[in-house]
This record gives C-alpha cells, sequence and structure tokens, in this order.
C-alpha cells in the first residue's frame, strides 16, 4: 500500500512538473513581444487596382513565378523572410521538450533600398514536457496577426 501510494504521488509530481518549460518559453515570449513584436509600417504605397489579386492580396500575380522569397512582390520590391531559433535549436519537440522562435520579415523598395515596413512575431512549439502521442502544443504572439504586404501596399482608385 505505502508503494502505490508514493508511486502515485511520484507520478502526479511529475505530470504537474510536465509542461513548467511550456510557461517559461511563454513568458519569455510575451516580454520579447511587448519589446518589439508587431508590424511597423514606414512607407505606404498606393498601388492601382489591378494590382491585387482575387482575395485583395497586394501584387499577387507575381508569387506564382517568384523563384524565392526575395522576389514574391515582383522586381520592385524585396521581401525578405527569417527565422531564428531562440530556444532549442536542435530538440524534437515532439518529445515534449520546447523551441522559441523569432519570425522576422522586412519589405524593401529595390531602387533606393529603402525599408518599407517590418514584421516581428514570435512562436513557441512544445515544452509540454509529455505529449502523450498527441500533437506539441504551440503558442505565438502578437495576435491577432497583422499582415505586413497589406499593411504596406494599399488600394488607389
Amino acid at each position: 500500500m505505502r508503494s502505490l501510494i508514493t508511486t502515485s504521488l511520484a507520478a502526479l509530481s511529475l505530470i504537474s512538473l510536465a509542461g513548467c518549460e511550456r510557461w517559461e518559453l511563454d513568458r519569455q515570449m510575451e516580454a520579447l513581444c511587448k519589446k518589439d513584436g508587431g508590424v511597423k509600417v514606414y512607407e505606404t504605397v498606393v498601388l492601382p487596382a489591378s494590382e491585387f489579386g482575387p482575395a485583395d492580396q497586394p501584387l499577387a500575380r507575381y508569387i506564382p513565378i517568384a523563384k524565392s522569397d526575395e522576389d514574391y512582390l515582383g522586381p520592385d520590391y524585396r521581401y525578405v523572410r527569417a527565422m531564428d531559433v531562440l530556444v532549442g535549436k536542435n530538440v524534437d519537440i515532439e518529445s515534449g521538450k520546447g523551441r522559441l522562435t523569432r519570425f522576422h520579415a522586412a519589405i524593401y523598395r529595390r531602387s533606393d533600398g529603402h525599408l518599407l515596413g517590418e514584421s516581428i512575431s514570435y512562436g513557441r512549439g512544445g515544452g509540454d514536457g509529455f505529449t502523450f502521442g498527441f500533437n506539441p502544443s504551440g503558442n505565438a504572439c502578437p495576435l491577432p496577426r497583422i499582415d505586413l504586404i497589406k499593411s504596406v501596399f494599399v488600394k488607389g482608385a
């Protein structure tokens, strides 16, 4: 009986500690988001309505022919994306370990290299301790997400 109680307490303690990494990563993510997360638009570009796709996506005609992210917005603009793993670079989140990632996107005008806008967001995957065969949890900020491209390029008359 005593070993059953000891085993039960040990299991309960282990389960209660599982996910502590998740909460710590979420705390770090929220602090980083408050510091620099979100979309910053330095200059808006007014485009004619003909430059918008059916879902009001600016410069959508270039997407299917883009050879890289930089060509995503056509020949006049350069789209740059980067992802940096801040915590858990070589971990398998399926095993219950956690990862904290920073995402940065920027739009530059090619003619003068001017930065038109940038977006910084963070994401957490895993850190649950145990997944019990289910997908690991995740979290992201800032929420709601604001589309950088639609923020920089606006529809004119």
